[in-house]
């Protein structure tokens, strides 16, 4: 492997001069910029940013964690993401942390060995585990939490108001003539499934329906759990209307219900809430409360690039607004057939 002394001596010049035409930090000789730039083609050189980064203390990286890859909310928010950073020129090392507060944990040290400069944590068990050490990386690195509030630890945090969607999708339903509207929420307490339930529960409340526990059904955050979701809901009672915590268990409840012979819109009606692209695709098509990820990335890195170029700059938590898009698995009761 090529190194910058080996460009220096194919270039006939100092390694300083090599390291101000890489890092374009004082004016070159252009004939000499020229033989440079020659130099490093021909060699396939690759300059070393970890030992840059150690040597100025800025590696232009920064770290993100995410709960889950077969979530595509996730792919689409880390598209965003990694745009959002070469904007700032900066580059984003992605890590999955499966929901495992361990596993997070290993994750984070592995980020700081790398000389990040700041870190996006989308971690629905570390920040409900891990606070205090949450508080003490915090200290070494900006960061920045995504998907819930930051929960008084010393960090930002950029998310959408799951509470305020599931409040819009549930008075669209009770609007539409909807009482007895099914809940299909994550089998674990994590934040972001919390206040849309609650989103729910309030609405509920607020229209008079009292919630039945046998329309709420707890399940993994996945198409298959959600499958496995709408089975048990169906086997003790009978929605006019169900909604997912996510679109993922929503679609999951969709192929479920189709296969026992139900229509959908016509017998139940389904919705989901972020509104990946596959939510457009199935059919019919998904009513889903759309949560606007390149808003919610824009926000995060530019917290995450003040943060780093400032440290002292006042933490922010950031709430996205979302909003409800009415599409074909969704129409009035009236249209609804009596379920035996």
């Amino acid at each position: 492997m090529a190194t910058i002394s080996d460009v220096a001596r194919i270039a006939g010049v100092s390694k300083a001069t090599v390291s101000r035409v890489l890092n374009d930090t004082a004016v070159v000789n252009k004939e000499t910029r020229k033989r440079v730039l020659q130099a490093i083609k021909s060699l396939n050189y690759m300059p070393s940013y970890l030992a840059k980064g150690m040597r100025s203390k800025k590696t232009s990286t920064f770290g993100i964690i995410i709960p889950d890859f077969r979530n595509p909310y996730y792919s689409e928010l880390l598209k965003c993401i990694e745009e959002e950073a070469r904007k700032h020129k900066f580059i984003a090392i992605i890590c999955t942390g499966e929901m495992n507060a361990e596993r997070e944990r290993e994750y984070i040290h592995y980020l700081l060995s790398r000389q990040v400069e700041g870190m996006v944590l989308c971690c629905y068990v570390s920040i409900l585990e891990n606070k205090t050490f949450i508080q003490d990386i915090a200290k070494k690195v900006p960061i920045i939490v995504m998907d819930q509030p930051s929960f008084g630890i010393p960090v930002s945090s950029a998310y959408a108001d799951g509470y305020k969607g599931f409040c819009k999708l549930t008075d669209y339903l009770i609007e539409q003539g909807h009482v007895k509207i099914g809940m299909i929420r994550s089998l674990h307490k994590y934040p972001c499934s919390e206040c849309r339930f609650l989103g729910y529960r309030d609405t509920l409340k607020k229209h008079g329906i009292e919630l039945d526990p046998d329309l709420v059904v707890e399940c993994e955050f996945t198409a298959a759990g959600g499958y496995e979701a709408a089975k048990r809901m169906l086997s003790r009672s009978k929605p006019t209307a169900i909604i997912g915590v996510n679109d993922l268990l929503a679609i999951g409840a969709m192929k479920y219900i189709r296969e026992k012979g139900y229509n959908v819109p016509g017998d139940i009606a389904i919705a989901g809430h972020d509104n990946i692209a596959l939510s457009s695709l199935v059919s019919p098509q998904l009513t889903t409360v759309n949560i606007p990820v390149e808003k919610i990335a824009e926000e995060a890195i530019s917290q995450l690039i003040r943060k780093i170029e400032n440290p002292r700059s006042w933490n922010r938590d950031i709430v996205i607004d979302t909003q409800l898009i009415i599409r074909q698995s969704t129409e009035p009761v009236t249209k609804h057939e009596i379920l035996m």
